[in-house]
């Protein structure tokens, strides 16, 4: 239960950081959102057993991979880059590698 909270504030997060400094599409926000959401459905459907654990496992990996790609090369990821704004990167930066490495771990 705690993840489906706190995963999508992050996305929530990331928007907001980008939209203090510029005008960035709601539909970024949305496509990350239901990414995040469909990473943890599809996640805890298998491990939960209501469908195949592999199953499960690829659907939520390949969200998780888009919203890594959203991130690094995705509209996110060239709003931040075409940034000058250095405590926006930095924010940006730290939050991008939790969602790589610390999301990797779970």
């Amino acid at each position: 239960v705690d993840w489906l909270i706190t995963v999508p504030l992050q996305i929530v997060e990331f928007y907001l950081i980008l939209s203090a400094v510029r005008k960035v599409p709601t539909s970024m926000f949305w496509r990350l959102l239901v990414a995040s959401l469909i990473m943890l459905i599809f996640g805890y459907l298998g491990e939960a057993g209501y469908i195949s654990a592999l199953l499960g496992w690829i659907i939520g990996t390949a969200a998780w991979v888009y919203i890594l790609f959203e991130l690094f090369s995705g509209e996110a990821g060239k709003a931040m880059k075409s940034s000058g704004d250095k405590p926006l990167k930095t924010a940006f930066t730290a939050m991008r590698m939790i969602v790589t490495v610390g999301w990797a771990i779970y």
